[in-house]
């Protein structure tokens, strides 16, 4: 482990091996939130955060209990931590069938979010370097990625050869060159780590965890793998040490006080992930709206439009921004449905190339994106899997001013509003302190008529006192 000596800004800046692209990995533990960001060169790619004040629940497996089933749902609820109930779709239960008060072993598969519980499953799986092995799962699948026939066919005859009647497994794409010893002896394991979790669960009663699975050290050893980044720097001896045996790379130990991602990255981290307005080169932009029922993404031409553009400047732009968006779905880890809508696509060919260039970007993306093509208006529409909460949803919170909408009442339209409550108490009062914002008193200076309208009409003599709010306000006081 080399340290990185204090005050050192050398790593800060990108530099590249001939044409080759660095890839950078940051991991922070210092503060209760642990974080970690892929760059490629300077520019981040992934990013992960893991608040504590939020804490995940995905992977964890627990003894729960049948409370209800809903058969037209075709579902069941079932308590498993003493918190709220989690939704069970009997589609996700060996055999179909489960009855109310029945003990259940499940894995969570989603957290909860808003009103929405927990969901689950009880098709457990168990998670290996090579391998995902499925108790129940009855099938084999191979990773999309492994493409040579003669390997495809070869791991399969081996899964279904190495399997009984009841098991199922996922065989990763690192796999395809790892020694057929390897992969038994990893499946063994799975097996043994199953096997304990039925025994702690056949031994105990009610609902209790049985494992908690520690999602930060389990994504940021996937992505280690996958990504096999360049430089790992790090600010936490400990985390250095434990992912040592992953990488051949040297990880630096990070010394300086300054926050390890403010050092190596130019904007801040919360609000790369949650800005409405993201700028291309060229000062065109696209627009992120997350909306309770899908996300709305916009590109706009900027400063180029009003010129006569031709149609290959505008692709050019859009193509800009194809590749923008799906960088931006991964990194605010947007999910549901999204609907992008590009500049003027008219032509056929076009449509097809910026829809090309949308799935072959998704490839960077580790969770599923489905992608449905375009509507009547050449909106484009997409979905991708969800199994937590957006970073947005989770950092941020409607505005109390103005209740998520964006906008607040204006001062004219909150001096109407005086205007009428002042009307409406004429008889009860006298005398009166008005309690106001500068945007108000500034609008009754401009039109003195307000003023004596109150006086000489209502007959209250008046006396105003500006104060601080956060949109236009007033308060009446006798």
């Amino acid at each position: 482990m080399t340290p990185r000596s204090p005050g050192s800004t050398s790593g800060c800046r990108p530099h590249h091996t001939g044409d080759k692209m660095l890839k950078r990995l940051l991991i922070s533990t210092r503060t209760t939130e642990k974080k970690w960001a892929l760059l490629y060169d300077h520019k981040p790619e992934k990013i992960a955060l893991y608040p504590a004040f939020r804490q995940t629940k995905i992977g964890n497996v627990y003894s729960g209990y049948v409370t209800s089933v809903k058969a037209s749902l075709n579902a069941a609820f079932v308590s498993f931590d003493h918190g709220v109930n989690g939704y069970l779709s009997l589609k996700d239960v060996p055999g179909g069938k489960v009855h109310q008060g029945q003990r259940l072993l499940v894995q969570v598969k989603k957290d909860e979010e808003g009103t929405k519980g927990p969901v689950l499953t009880a098709n457990l799986e168990c998670q290996g370097k090579w391998l995902v092995y499925f108790p129940y799962g009855e099938t084999v699948h191979l990773s999309k990625k492994i493409t040579d026939r003669t390997v495809r066919q070869n791991l399969t005859d081996w899964a279904k050869t190495s399997l009984t009647s009841t098991e199922g497994l996922l065989v990763r794409t690192e796999a395809q060159v790892a020694p057929v010893q390897e992969l038994m002896d990893e499946l063994t394991s799975l097996r043994s780590t199953v096997t304990g979790w039925e025994q702690s669960f056949s031994s105990g009663k009610g609902e209790f965890l049985i494992k908690e699975e520690t999602l930060y050290l389990k994504e940021l050893k996937e992505l280690i793998k996958k990504e096999n980044p360049d430089e790992i720097v790090s600010d936490d001896s400990e985390v250095a040490v434990r992912l040592k045996n992953l990488t051949d790379k040297e990880i630096e130990l990070y010394l300086d006080d300054v926050d390890l991602f403010s050092a190596f990255m130019k904007d801040d981290v919360h609000e790369l992930m949650t800005r409405q307005h993201v700028w291309l080169d060229g000062g065109s932009s696209i627009v992120i709206d997350s909306l309770e029922a899908l996300t709305v993404i916009d590109v706009n031409s900027g400063k180029n439009a009003g010129q006569k553009e031709q149609q290959r400047a505008i692709m050019s732009i859009n193509r800009k921004a194809a590749a923008e968006v799906m960088r931006q779905i991964r990194l605010r880890d947007l999910h549901g449905i999204m609907i992008i809508d590009f500049i003027n696509l008219k032509s056929e060919r076009d449509k097809q190339e910026i829809e090309q260039l949308l799935k072959k970007e998704s490839e960077k993306d580790d969770k599923h994106v489905h992608f449905a093509g375009y509507t009547e208006l050449n909106l484009y529409q997409l979905t991708r899997k969800k199994t937590r909460p957006s970073y947005e949803s989770v950092y941020l919170v409607p505005c109390k001013a103005c209740g998520g909408s964006g906008k607040v009442r204006s001062a004219e339209a909150v001096l109407l509003e005086m205007e009428q409550e002042l009307l409406e108490k004429r008889r009860t009062l006298d005398k009166a302190v008005i309690y106001l914002t500068a945007d108000l008193h500034e609008c009754m200076q401009k039109d003195p008529s307000f003023i004596n309208w109150i006086r000489d009409q209502l007959n209250i003599d008046v006396t105003f006192k500006e104060i601080s709010h956060s949109h236009p306000y007033y308060e009446i006081m006798q």
